[in-house]
Order: C-alpha cells, then sequence, then structure tokens
C-alpha cells in the first residue's frame, strides 16, 4: 500500500496542474456571452444595472442593459463601423458613427476598444472580470464600470437584428442625459 502513495501524490500533482491550464481562457472562439453588471456614472448620476454581453468576434458587440426581471431597458450594439444605442423603454434609438465620436468624445472610441473592453481576461478567485473605462464628452464624463462572469464560448448563433420601425431616431442628449 506504501509503495502507491507516490503514485497518487504524483497523480494528484498531474491532475492539478491539468485544472490550472483549462482555467485559461481560450483565444480561438469566435462569439463569446457573458452576463454581469455595470455601473454607468453620468456626471452626478449612477446607474448599476444587470447586463448580458454577447460578441461576434471582429463583427459585432451586443450589450444588454436590464434593471429588473430580465427586461431589456437600453441595448447597444457596436460594429465596425459604428455603436447603436436603442432605449426600449421610450422607443427611441440613436447611431453615432466612430468618426463622429472621434471628435466629440475622448480617448476616441472604436470597435477594437469596445471588444477589448468586454473580453478582458476573467481573474482572480471569483473568476470575475473588473474592467474601467472613462469617456470624457465636452464637459461631461461618462464613467462605465463592468463585472463580468459565467462566460461561454462559442454558443451563440447568427446575430439576431433589431427592428427598429417602432422607434424613433432622436439624439444621443435625449438617451444619456448629458
Amino acid at each position: 500500500m506504501r509503495q502507491f502513495i507516490p503514485i497518487i501524490l504524483l497523480l494528484g500533482l498531474l491532475l492539478s496542474s491539468c485544472r490550472t491550464q483549462h482555467a485559461v481562457e481560450p483565444h480561438n472562439y469566435q462569439t463569446m456571452s457573458q452576463r454581469g453588471s455595470v455601473t454607468l456614472k453620468l456626471n452626478h448620476l449612477e446607474y448599476t444595472l444587470f447586463c448580458t454581453t454577447q460578441l461576434w468576434r471582429n463583427e459585432l458587440v451586443v450589450l444588454s442593459l436590464q434593471p429588473t426581471l430580465g427586461l431589456e431597458m437600453l441595448r447597444v450594439e457596436a460594429t465596425k463601423d459604428s455603436v447603436l444605442i436603442v432605449d426600449k423603454i421610450n422607443y427611441q434609438y440613436t447611431t453615432l458613427a466612430y468618426n463622429w465620436a472621434e471628435r466629440q468624445i475622448h480617448p476616441s472610441p472604436s470597435f477594437k476598444l469596445i471588444q477589448d473592453f468586454v473580453t478582458a481576461p476573467i481573474s482572480g478567485k471569483k473568476k470575475k472580470q473588473q474592467d474601467k473605462l472613462l469617456l470624457q464628452m465636452g464637459a461631461s464624463e461618462i464613467a462605465i464600470q463592468c463585472v463580468f462572469s459565467q462566460r461561454m464560448y462559442d454558443k451563440l448563433g447568427t446575430p439576431r437584428q433589431i427592428n427598429l420601425q417602432k422607434y424613433k431616431r432622436v439624439s444621443l442628449h435625449e438617451i444619456l442625459p448629458l
């Protein structure tokens, strides 16, 4: 029996090292979804909401904000050339092109910035990713802090397009109180 103890210890060591290798984030995924919370600070107002994020690598990032009961309140869709913001409560939307945003928002937003923000590695004991983004728009400051967890890879199908027929196109200031 004593002769098996070193083998059992060696086997345990090998299994534990395999487990840490599996915890590393995969790099070859095409889609990703995750849940978490987002805290949005607009000047002196602060909102903390439940959120889900869906990502189709190098194509589309969808952020869905839900205050309670899973009802989508605000949807943000980022593509390579623009960002669509849909206020589902008030039935209104706006589209922001990155070339417009470069002149208005600092640092300049881009699809790569958004994609990198939502795909930062999840780390720590609780396996949560916490990331902050601070944007300046004129005299207004927009601080976004996300805590993501429950990440899943390659489980998403084709992105679903939102039908904007019942929504009114408005300016960004009508959706976000800047």
